[in-house]
């Protein structure tokens, strides 16, 4: 199982979103999540984004705090990204 905090970018507007992510498959096609971002994938495509992988963790619950100081207040303040909340919500 491969867990990490990824960074996926609109090839078009320069955009990020930051999130986390667990799965077998590392090139799974997952871009991420998100009311904002999700539009944005609707509105620009799938081929105009691309995932970058910001850091790899041993576990979930490693995952959740790493994923705290990738998408902190600061972050979400940034008009460049798609991000509406603070990391470290997740669940499951």
């Amino acid at each position: 199982m491969y867990y990490f905090v990824y960074e996926t970018t609109n090839l078009v507007n320069g955009k990020k979103y930051r999130g986390i992510h667990k799965t077998d498959i590392i090139d799974d096609g997952y871009l991420g999540s998100g009311i904002a971002f999700v539009k944005a994938v609707k509105k620009y495509g799938k081929e105009n984004f691309i995932r970058s992988i910001l850091e790899f963790c041993s576990s979930y619950e490693e995952l959740i705090e790493r994923e705290k100081v990738w998408v902190d207040e600061n972050w979400i303040l940034e008009d460049s990204n798609y991000n509406l909340k603070t990391g470290g919500q997740s669940s499951g």
